[in-house]
């Protein structure tokens, strides 16, 4: 109901998430629309657990600590395999492609789990297999929604190794690939690591707003060309999505990367 405690406490502590700093009493009064005896009433229960807590020399509330911790549990708690797997099997089913899950090592990024094509394509790579960034669907994927300064420390120095003709070998080239990423939502891979197989890839987020993983549909070029495979994007990052929001994640917001 809508007068229930649970439902005003929420409020406030939303009011509190969601300022762009923290809020005085007078200013959650104005901002809540709740009387001030029972916002006072909330404010101290919301002490009294530690989802708040108050801050004596500027007189304003923040989130407590026992918020943060009941996030750190949950994110340390879950196996982002396990949390994707409905989400790959019913991209599997539908794309009738490979569908692979991976994760940021270093520079790399390393698959956990592969569901192959109904259809054999030939050898598979296995779980465990890396690949480097610059040549990925997964990598570009990964490195678009990091922060701009991470991206030209990473970018510095870097061997832009040529595996195939496609293969991106300047990081220029490849920042112009990353504002794609940023603008379409996901990233391609046209044969770039090798002639055959071409792929898409699209984030997960956690509630840092960090990519901490990936899914990716991939295919022989053969078989479905790269423009087949774009199709099935919105798909994708559908799924990604909701992979996002069980983990309590949620996308960055980032604009496009500054020329360098």
């Amino acid at each position: 109901m809508k007068s229930s405690i649970v439902e005003k406490l929420l409020h406030v502590l939303t009011l509190v998430s969601e300022s762009r700093k923290p809020r005085t009493f007078s200013e959650l009064v104005a901002e809540s629309d709740l009387h001030k005896s029972t916002l006072h009433r909330l404010l101290a229960l919301g002490l009294e657990y530690e989802v708040l807590q108050y801050d004596e020399r500027n007189k304003t509330y923040l989130l407590g600590p026992k918020l943060f911790d009941l996030v750190k549990n949950a994110y340390q708690g879950y196996d982002i395999q396990i949390m994707a797997l409905n989400e790959m099997m019913r991209l599997h089913k539908l794309v009738r492609q490979n569908v692979t899950i991976g994760v940021p090592v270093g520079s790399d990024t390393v698959y956990l789990r592969i569901l192959e094509a109904p259809q054999s394509i030939g050898p598979i790579p296995q779980p465990g297999l890396r690949e480097p960034f610059h040549c990925s669907a997964s990598g570009k994927a990964l490195m678009a929604y990091r922060p701009d300064s991470a991206i030209k420390t990473r970018l510095d120095g870097h061997d832009f190794e040529k595996f195939t003709a496609n293969t991106i070998t300047s990081p220029g080239k490849y920042l112009k690939e990353l504002k794609k990423v940023r603008k379409n939502g996901f990233a391609v891979n046209d044969r770039e690591e090798y002639d055959h197989f071409v792929g898409i890839s699209a984030p997960i987020f956690n509630y840092l707003s960090e990519p901490i993983a990936v899914l990716n549909i991939w295919s022989l070029h053969q078989r479905c060309p790269l423009a087949e495979l774009q199709k099935w994007s919105d798909e994708l990052m559908e799924s990604t999505a909701r992979v996002t929001s069980l983990i309590g994640g949620s996308p960055p917001a980032l604009s496009s990367l500054v020329d360098q």
